[in-house]
């Protein structure tokens, strides 16, 4: 009788991916990446029967947490321009709060080894978050342009926001609202 998998394994297996992937990119090995587990590379297998099992499994872990975060609580207010700060401070805290997952999923997101599944998965589980930005910013900005302005300017500019937090922690609040506020400028028609 085939034994159990381990919760513990797996989440260590995960983790360890997540940090050699945020250093050393997707090449990181799969040996690597059993060594800094704890495990085995055949018990890795066991667990992700190939390495793009591995980084589908990964992409997916991580987008599932930043949904999480991004679709809890949202204030009741119907100002669009305060619905969608709430969503860029979300946005921001978790990146702040998530160096190595921020890191890993810039370089999952452009490894081209992200199945289309799972592409599927991360649209569905974004799907709300995005339909509050789009309703807050309709008769404000051009439609044919709101994938510009989300895909590219909001998350861009969270982007740039997190990386100069992480270099001034200490001017957060000042990045946070310079980030937001040239953002909200930006998707005016």
């Amino acid at each position: 009788m085939a034994r159990p998998l381990s919760e513990e394994k797996r989440d260590a297996i995960l983790t360890a991916a997540a940090d050699l992937v945020a250093t050393l990119g997707i090449g990181a090995s799969t040996a690597k990446i059993a060594k800094a587990a704890g495990v085995a590379e055949g018990t890795l297998f066991t667990y992700f029967p190939t390495k793009d099992d591995l980084l589908n499994q990964l992409f997916l872990e991580i987008e599932s947490g930043l949904a999480e975060v991004m679709t809890a609580s949202h204030p009741t207010t119907s100002d669009p321009r305060e619905c969608v700060r709430h969503i860029w401070e979300r946005l921001i805290d978790w990146g702040v709060a998530n160096p190595t997952w921020r890191k890993t999923l810039r370089q999952l997101k452009v490894s081209g080894r992200i199945r289309p599944d799972s592409l599927r998965r991360f649209d569905i589980q974004f799907r709300e978050t995005r339909a509050r930005v789009e309703r807050s910013l309709a008769g404000r900005s051009d439609p044919a342009r709101m994938p510009f302005y989300i895909d590219t300017m909001l998350l861009g500019l969270a982007e740039i926001a997190m990386d100069a937090i992480a270099v001034n922690p200490g001017e957060r609040e000042r990045i946070t609202q310079a980030g937001f506020d040239l953002f909200w400028k930006g998707t005016a028609a």
